[in-house]
């Protein structure tokens, strides 16, 4: 059976339906969730654990993209306030060393997904990025499409060497995005409109002097999406607000923006930044929603 037919069969047996427009998506990098570091304590995970799900629940978000959660169990226990959402795909990357690593990204929803799975980047011309990202196609209504990608990009950690690399896996990364983006809304094309909406922990900055010579975010615009931060002020959208660093290598960072979410072929409603008190990740939610095209008749 070839990707059409698949696609087709998906749709037909796929049941249920979001509700009325807007829709709202939600991504949040979590912190090594459950626990909030790699070496967390069951008492360490289960205090994480008890701010995230009501949280979640408050956002009450139709979709929610996850970055830096530990696996399949892990999602569906952040679920627990959103009972009626169910996890449609999470990753299972490895590090360097060929372990899987407690670093994963996911998607879940109220609507079972017509199709969902992830992807590892694969190696470009210069460099292979870290991780991949995770995809879920959803039929909200007859003749939309709503295609979702929830990534987490290279961090900076490093010297100089180290973040030019860095830079470098991200742009690569984007250039990986859009490829695949394209390739799903010609095959998806066959059930409708197609919107696309890629979201979650970027690592890299509009505002931040150090990345003005980075390609990341500019290159994904210039194919056509619109960034849902477009016209909001700084102060509205730090996602990743200053704390003292974890690591005395690294000396702390200023409030930063690194959690962005772009979209094309639907229209962006708002965007916001979620503020938990007390917090439990040092990245804060971003929840957008979005109004579908008028679907194909």
């Amino acid at each position: 059976m070839n990707l059409f037919s698949r696609i087709l069969l998906a749709a037909f047996l796929s049941a249920g339906s979001l509700s009325a427009q807007p829709i709202k998506i939600a991504f949040w990098n979590v912190e090594w969730f459950p626990g909030g570091h790699p070496k967390a304590t069951e008492a360490e995970a289960e205090a994480q654990i008890a701010l995230v799900q009501p949280i979640i629940g408050k956002l009450n978000p139709d979709i929610i993209g996850f970055q830096e959660i530990r696996d399949w169990d892990a999602v569906q226990i952040a679920l627990k306030d959103l009972p009626d959402a169910t996890v449609q795909v999470c990753s299972d990357f490895l590090d360097d060393q060929g372990a899987k690593t407690i670093q994963q990204v996911a998607i879940a929803g109220r609507l079972p997904a017509v199709g969902a799975w992830w992807e590892a980047w694969q190696a470009g011309d210069r460099i292979t990025p870290k991780r991949g990202f995770s995809f879920a196609a959803f039929q909200p209504s007859p003749g939309n499409v709503l295609l979702v990608y929830s990534v987490h990009l290279k961090s900076n950690r490093g010297d100089a060497k180290e973040l030019k690399d860095n830079i470098a896996m991200r742009e690569e990364s984007a250039r990986q995005f859009l490829s695949h983006a394209a390739a799903m809304e010609k095959a998806y094309s066959a059930l409708g409109k197609v919107s696309v909406v890629i979201g979650g922990d970027f690592n890299t900055s509009s505002d931040d002097p150090k990345f003005s010579q980075e390609k990341t975010l500019k290159t994904i615009e210039a194919a056509g999406f619109q960034s849902c931060w477009e016209n909001v002020p700084l102060a509205q959208r730090i996602t990743l607000p200053s704390s003292p660093s974890k690591n005395p290598k690294f000396p702390p960072f200023p409030d930063a923006c690194f959690d962005h979410v772009f979209v094309k072929g639907a229209k962006v409603l708002s965007a916001t930044v979620d503020k938990p008190d007390p917090a439990p990740s040092d990245h804060r939610p971003v929840i957008v929603e979005v109004e579908l095209p008028a679907a194909v008749r």
